[in-house]
């Protein structure tokens, strides 16, 4: 327990002060709760004693003012305590929620800065699901701690104090089968756990896959797979609902076997309080006392053992999110790491290795240098390593020997945010938000100006797509940009790298899956946003790099040849043949992703 409290308690260690006040409300209601009792009891007391002895009072109006008193302290009391119970909730709801956000808050920052190959061996939905799950457990058990534990705590104690000082042996009886209680309570709710762990598990696999399957809507459709991932969810909710049942049945065992020692020590109070008050040890209005203290002291019992399982199920939530935080990051920036406004765009590849695992060598001693402004393309089959190039030069992964420089420094002596903002990416399949075309232009710039970014979608060549829309730059995109062509979502992510004014450009595949028509105004574009920008091109059509400083032919993780496309055609090699074969082809039929592919 106590290693969960410490993890827990970096949440809560700015709400001290409103925890502490939370304490002070909970004392002062209950302290007045705790009153209403006594009045009430003296109430029927006056009423089955001193209304038949008048003599203890100078008149009749004496009585009734003594009992008026007593029905307005008793008002009064109540009163006061619903006060103070106002002010508790109302800090024990917005200290919880803030905690809440708070978990959520550190959990999110920490994914979002994990590397990449973290996020490439997760379900974001599974992801997800911790991280919400773990609020909604940690919210609940913070705001049932403050609202619940100390109260009770603080109300059994005043209550046995109370009845130890008026009766030591009623105290006994009342707390002598508070252990039992206890050692039963602990002996369910750790099967809760286990469970709850269980469906905790299945409902995040349930949202790895609902989520990944909505996320891929089209592919679904288009194979026709609604059934088999509806039948992939329902097997998952069935694997929950099955858990729950279990979860069901030992709640009930619990409850059951905590109203028998319950209602056990209640009888057992009253009778024997019944028995002093017939010795005349006690008077009936403290038995009647008694009898609602018992409540006092075992309703909370009910409540703490309620709150103990909400416990074991808000462990096993912050079990899992301790495990995602553990989690480390393995690519980061350095202490005083370099922030440069702007790079010159020098870039140096030196004897560079890469594999993603022991099995396969990715990239093979692998070095080439781009002088600043100007343009290399990288052409190669696929898995040959050309996308590897480009994640390893934007620090998505370390190479496994050699390094990366950037104006003759490590880019590892770089802040990676920094370098990040300097460099402009163009994928083949570039993700959209489900907002505006202009907040998706200006994502990663986002004080960019609404003049900033018509130009940036001018120079994108958008500005004649923009013409047909009725909403021009403020057009919603829907998920992932499904309202947009191809090529009409390429010009968008093509004005999100304008706008940023990058030093460094890279294009990896940004034209490999458009048609024609596409095709030519996206290489319009790159002509337009790459003058004097140093310019990396991955590509698998050679009339896209034709125009290139040098080019790059890759097969298998290594440079096979190298130079301008002139030089390598005169060279009469693998460069000259493949171009010459994806010409001939391409006259010979219409374009295709797939039989480019197949040629280069």
């Amino acid at each position: 327990m106590f290693k969960y409290i410490k993890f827990l308690s970096q949440y809560f260690q700015k709400e001290r002060k409103n925890i502490a006040l939370i304490f002070v409300f909970v004392m002062l209601s209950q302290s007045f709760s705790l009153l209403e009792p006594v009045f009430y009891t003296r109430i029927l007391d006056r009423f089955l004693r001193d209304s038949h002895n008048l003599t203890k009072f100078p008149t009749e109006h004496a009585f009734f003012v003594a009992l008026g008193i007593t029905v307005l302290a008793w008002i009064a009391s109540a009163f006061a305590a619903r006060i103070f119970k106002n002010f508790q909730q109302y800090y024990v709801n917005t200290v919880s929620d803030r905690i809440g956000i708070n978990v959520f808050n550190h959990a999110y920052e920490h994914v979002i800065s994990l590397p990449i190959q973290f996020h490439a061996n997760q379900k974001t939905g599974e992801v997800f699901r911790k991280i919400s799950k773990a609020r909604e457990d940690i919210t609940t058990l913070f705001g049932v701690a403050f609202d619940k534990i100390f109260q009770n705590v603080f109300s059994i104690s005043i209550v046995l104090i109370y009845i130890f000082i008026r009766e030591w042996r009623v105290g006994v009886i009342a707390i002598i089968l508070v252990p039992v209680f206890i050692i039963a309570t602990s002996f369910f709710t750790k099967r809760v756990k286990k469970i709850q762990g269980d469906i905790n598990k299945s409902n995040e696999r349930l949202f790895g896959t609902s989520f990944e399957a909505l996320n891929h809507i089209e592919v679904v459709k288009s194979f026709a797979s609604e059934e088999h991932e509806i039948n992939q969810v329902r097997e998952d909710n069935k694997v929950t609902h099955d858990n729950v049942k279990k979860k069901t049945i030992a709640y009930q065992q619990l409850f059951f076997v905590q109203g028998t020692i319950v209602n056990l020590a209640r009888v057992s109070l009253i009778w024997f309080g019944s028995v002093l008050a017939f010795k005349g040890v006690l008077t009936f209005a403290d038995v009647i006392l008694f009898g609602v203290y018992s409540f006092v002291i075992y309703q909370p019992l009910y409540d703490l053992g309620d709150i103990y399982a909400k416990y074991q199920e808000g462990v096993s939530a912050v079990d899992r999110l301790q495990t995602l935080l553990s989690e480390k990051a393995t690519i980061f920036s350095k202490p005083n790491a370099l922030k440069p406004k702007k790079l010159q765009g020098k870039i140096e590849f030196k004897n560079v290795s890469f594999n993603y695992s022991q099995e396969r060598e990715i990239l093979k001693n692998v070095s080439f240098k781009v002088e600043p402004g100007k343009k290399l393309a990288i052409v190669g089959f696929s898995g040959s390593g050309k996308s590897t190039i480009v994640k390893l030069l934007l620090r998505f992964y370390e190479p496994t020997t050699g390094e990366i420089l950037i104006d003759g420094k490590n880019i590892a002596d770089y802040n990676l945010q920094a370098l990040h903002k300097r460099i402009g990416l163009v994928l083949q399949d570039n993700i959209l938000f489900n907002t505006t075309l202009s907040e998706n232009i200006r994502y990663g710039t986002f004080k960019a100006s609404d003049t900033e970014v018509e130009a940036s979608a001018n120079r994108a060549y958008l500005s004649d797509f923009l013409k047909k829309l009725s909403l021009g730059l403020d057009t919603l995109v829907g998920e992932r940009g499904v309202k947009l062509s191809g090529g009409e979502r390429q010009r968008v992510a093509i004005a999100r790298s304008i706008i940023k004014k990058p030093d460094i450009l890279i294009f990896d595949e940004a034209t490999s899956s458009l048609d024609s028509h596409s095709e030519e105004m996206i290489k319009e574009a790159i002509s337009q946003v790459s003058k004097d920008v140093t310019t990396i091109t991955v590509a698998h059509r050679f009339s896209t790099v034709v125009n290139a400083d040098e080019i790059i032919l890759l097969e298998a993780g290594e440079i096979s040849e190298r130079g301008n496309h002139k030089e390598l055609l005169a060279k009469k090699g693998r460069y000259a043949s493949l171009y010459q074969l994806q010409t001939q082809r391409q006259a010979e039929e219409p374009y295709s992703p797939s039989t480019i592919d197949n040629i280069a």
